[in-house]
């Protein structure tokens, strides 16, 4: 008994010490927000968020002394990102009676959105981008040829190595789009910028060294253990009173 609430007492006391640093995410932003932070020796946790309706929420939780650190990360990483509207978003919300320029405008806004979400696929492309222009054949004059439509596109990459084929993105672009070739389509690709790894720092918890994401979770074990002994010396100070009386 005396065992189950010191462990209890300890996991409040490491509960009470985690600080929220991004919440309302779905599990892939989650995920990447802790792929994120693990590549950069921050500790972080993952947790479901209670209530509500609908696909499940969850918030990324870390020691508090990391908070400024952990927060560095996702600013460098561009963490958490929000997907492209695509084709079932985009066309799921319409007005009753939409006009051709409003149609032509969501036909356009999917189709990038879409296409960012293939190149997005790719391992080591951490964002993209994708702008399509397509001319309007009403406003072309009837004896001069269609114009075609053109595209380009914006990679962000993990540094290093780009991890695709400017000429596979193009053919992709161009055979999701018809009429467009792949001479159509522009690729630029940045790299993301350096995360700079910082140095674990050390804090002393008496005669113990520990890194800043352990602190909390010792502490929450001295206190648990502290409080087993004071109860234990309580009770062989009642069994010794007991057996003078006797």
């Amino acid at each position: 008994m005396l065992a189950r609430r010191a462990a209890l007492l300890a996991a409040v006391c490491l509960a009470a010490c985690d600080a929220t640093i991004a919440g309302g995410l779905s599990e892939q932003q989650a995920n990447d927000v802790m792929v994120a932070l693990d590549g950069q020796g921050v500790s972080a946790t993952k947790e479901r968020e209670e209530g509500g309706r609908g696909e499940p929420k969850f918030h990324v939780d870390v020691s508090p002394d990391d908070v400024p650190r952990a927060l560095g990360v996702m600013r460098a990483a561009d963490l958490p990102r929000t997907a492209e509207p695509g084709l079932a978003e985009v066309f799921g919300h319409g007005g009753l009676v939409p006009t051709a320029t409003e149609e032509r405008a969501r036909y356009i806004a999917a189709l990038g959105g879409d296409l960012a979400l293939s190149i997005e696929a790719i391992d080591g492309v951490l964002d993209a981008r994708v702008h399509v222009a397509l001319p309007d054949a009403r406003e072309a004059p009837l004896d001069a040829p269609s114009p075609r439509p053109r595209a380009s596109v914006l990679i962000k990459y993990r540094r290093g190595r780009a991890p695709y084929d400017p000429q596979s993105i193009r053919a992709l672009v161009a055979g999701a789009v018809q009429g467009m070739e792949a001479a159509d389509v522009a690729v630029v690709g940045v790299p993301a910028p350096r995360a700079r790894r910082p140095r674990a720092s050390l804090v002393r918890i008496g005669p113990v060294a520990v890194t800043r994401a352990s602190a909390p979770a010792l502490k929450a074990i001295l206190g648990g253990a502290l409080v087993m002994d004071v109860v234990l010396a309580l009770a062989l100070v009642l069994v010794l009173a007991r057996r003078r009386r006797a």
